[in-house]
């Protein structure tokens, strides 16, 4: 392949997980999938889904998650008109006449355009790049790679794309985005066709140019970030994470129920561009729900000592709520310097939300202990360790994979990576059933398709529509968590709002 590799070599770092970070049902042989079952694959690009329920990090409610696994039909018609007929139980809605013309990227400035068309036979490899070694951020999503791979062997042995073998290949960036493009050289250098799931903003962003310049889709960044909505300039690149703007003013709502209008906040959040988004986000949304900020602590993403001082300035203040976006191992210990804090500062206990990116079992509980409990968090898809889900189609698929292979990784985070893959192999599903399964299809199945993945929670869909919607998340519930309990409490409903 020509490789405009200007764009590889200038690029340097500029910079996070929770489908939250976060298919159809579980694609067993007794159920309907996102991804369609293995008679719906074979049929059409849409699929179908007994499961609504979520696509970010753990959550434990016992009310709200049973529900949805009831559920019996998967939204999966695409928004486009597609008419393909799918003779297995779809219940996908067909265009009606006058329905606008499905959004279709233009390929002209491809760098070469007769590859971005031509089919892709035998083996499709997705590539992508995480943090798996060196960097704070590599033992809380490590597991994000076992549930990417363990879907996609689970697409292969169940056949979901006919004809054509899934190949992941997920390389070590070490959440550096100076060592990201090289990543991705090296992944284009190896026939990789698509690229899924990159954690990180800056990591995606420093391969953004040369993805879209050579047309290979980007598809589902895990990383929050409102640019990955500008499909006019970047129409190959997608997010997968509700953005971040969006989490930060779910949690402001939330906190002015809590704490009443003019009530006083704390923010901690990490120095890069993941929490300067975040912080960005919560500080004009404050504003207008009639909060104030009354300090503002940062610390550096590489900084692994305890935030004592930033903690003690944010306990000088005494706010009646903190909201935190520390990163990685960071997230367990902000929370026990909060809690050596509160002890300290007797007459202080404030409500504290910290970023979703930072609900994982290993971070909350396993790390932090009881410092996380009483913790306000989101989420978007089941806890698979909730006994409550244990017969929920999709996730009974997912911890059967996820215990045969033998993995050990936080479940929940795992489940993310499953997801992501679940919702990648549902666009190719789609790009195969238009005729041709290219680049160029691929890229337009993902930006004309509406799919609830197998782990979802009640309006987490994966809906995108052209410029018109171009986030595929943007649905999220706040939850609790008690660490006696080992489980999350949902608080409230799903907050839809920013659903279009």
């Amino acid at each position: 392949m020509v490789r405009t590799t200007k764009h590889l070599t200038a690029l340097a770092a500029v910079g996070v997980l929770a489908l939250a970070a976060c298919s159809s049902d579980s694609k067993s042989a007794t159920s309907t999938t996102a991804g369609a079952a293995t008679t719906a694959a074979s049929t059409a690009g849409s699929t179908a889904d007994t499961t609504a329920v979520t696509t970010a990090e753990s959550t434990a409610d016992t009310t709200a998650d049973t529900t949805t696994d009831s559920s019996t039909a998967d939204t999966t018609a695409d928004t486009t008109g597609d008419t393909t007929a799918d003779t297995s139980s779809d219940t996908s809605t067909p265009a009606t006449d006058g329905a606008a013309a499905p959004w279709a990227v233009d390929t002209s400035n491809c760098s070469d355009p007769a590859a971005v068309s031509a089919p892709i036979t035998g083996t499709l490899t997705v590539g992508s790049a995480m943090p798996l070694s060196v960097s704070p951020a590599a033992a809380a999503f490590a597991p994000v790679k076992d549930g990417f791979e363990l879907y996609f062997k689970y697409a292969n042995d169940n056949n979901l794309l006919p004809g054509v073998t899934l190949k992941p290949d997920v390389q070590d960036d070490q959440y550096d985005a100076t060592l990201t493009p090289g990543v991705v050289s090296g992944l284009i250098d190896s026939g990789a066709n698509i690229f899924s799931g990159i954690i990180g903003t800056a990591d995606n962003e420093a391969v953004r140019d040369t993805l879209n310049s050579e047309c290979i889709p980007q598809l589902l960044n895990l990383s929050g970030a409102p640019e990955w909505g500008d499909v006019a300039n970047y129409p190959w690149t997608s997010g997968a994470l509700v953005p971040y703007d969006i989490e930060a003013t779910i949690y402001s709502h939330a906190l002015l129920k809590q704490i009443g209008a003019g009530g006083t906040v704390g923010m901690f959040t990490v120095n890069s561009e993941f929490g300067k988004t975040f912080a960005d986000g919560f500080k004009a949304a404050a504003a207008k729900d009639g909060l104030t900020i009354v300090d503002e602590q940062t610390i550096e993403e590489t900084d692994s000592n305890p935030p004592t001082n930033q903690v003690g300035a944010l306990a000088a203040k005494k706010p009646a709520a903190v909201v935190a976006v520390p990163l990685g191992a960071q997230c367990p210990t902000f929370l026990k310097e909060m809690q050596n804090a509160e002890a300290a500062t007797p007459d202080w206990k404030p409500i504290v939300y910290q970023t979703n990116t930072c609900a994982s079992r290993l971070l909350i509980s396993l790390l932090a202990g009881d410092a996380g409990t009483g913790i306000y968090t989101s989420g978007n898809i089941l806890d698979p360790q909730d006994p409550a889900n244990a017969a929920n189609p999709g996730v009974k698929t997912f911890t059967d994979a996820y215990n045969a292979a033998g993995l050990k990784g936080d479940i929940g985070t795992t489940a993310v990576g499953w997801t992501i893959a679940e919702v990648t192999t549902d666009i190719l599903i789609k790009a195969q059933a238009s005729g041709t399964l290219s680049r160029e299809s691929i890229i337009n199945a993902s930006r004309n398709l509406t799919v609830t993945p197998s782990l979802a929670r009640p309006g987490a869909d994966y809906k995108m529509n052209g410029e018109a919607d171009p986030f595929p998340f943007q649905t999220l519930q706040v939850e609790q968590w008690d660490n006696a309990k080992n489980a999350f409490t949902l608080i409230g409903d799903p907050d839809t709002s920013a659903e279009s």
